[in-house]
């Protein structure tokens, strides 16, 4: 914990603003699953978005990076940080930054197990993956 901390202190501004960003919209992608359906939750963190524009870097690359940087550390720190919580967090910093990005759903069967298929979400931006990247091996769906 302390080596988080100090991990964290030792961040330039920028960046530490993107992680405590990266873990609000984290902590409010999870809750909001909790709490609202689906579509209701991708409104209401657009809406956010919308509302709470930010500063765009000097390019569009920068900022995806940026981002997926963010969510990925936060993710690693958190344990309930799933694959929907992490393209959902991803999805709605990247559209604050004005940034189009498509939450994408995929499913493949899973041999031997109980349950019959597995699930994955992931964010897509310009051909680029955003959030947990195991999603070639996942037959894609839009949403």
């Amino acid at each position: 914990m302390i080596d988080a901390y100090r991990r964290f202190v030792s961040l330039d501004r920028a960046r530490r603003a993107l992680i405590v960003e990266a873990a609000a919209a984290t902590a409010a992608a999870w809750l909001g699953l909790r709490v609202f359906r689906f579509l209701t939750l991708r409104r209401l963190l657009e809406r956010a978005a919308l509302r709470l524009a930010a500063k765009t870097p000097a390019s569009r690359d920068a900022a995806i990076d940026a981002v997926r940087w963010a969510i990925t550390a936060v993710a690693a720190r958190l344990g309930p940080a799933t694959c929907l919580v992490q393209a959902l967090a991803a999805g709605a910093m990247l559209r604050r930054r004005g940034i189009a990005a498509e939450v994408r759903f995929g499913v493949r069967p899973r041999d031997g197990h109980r349950v019959p298929i597995e699930g994955h979400a992931w964010v897509e931006c310009d051909g680029q993956t955003i959030g947990a990247a195991r999603q070639p091996e996942f037959g894609a769906m839009t949403r």
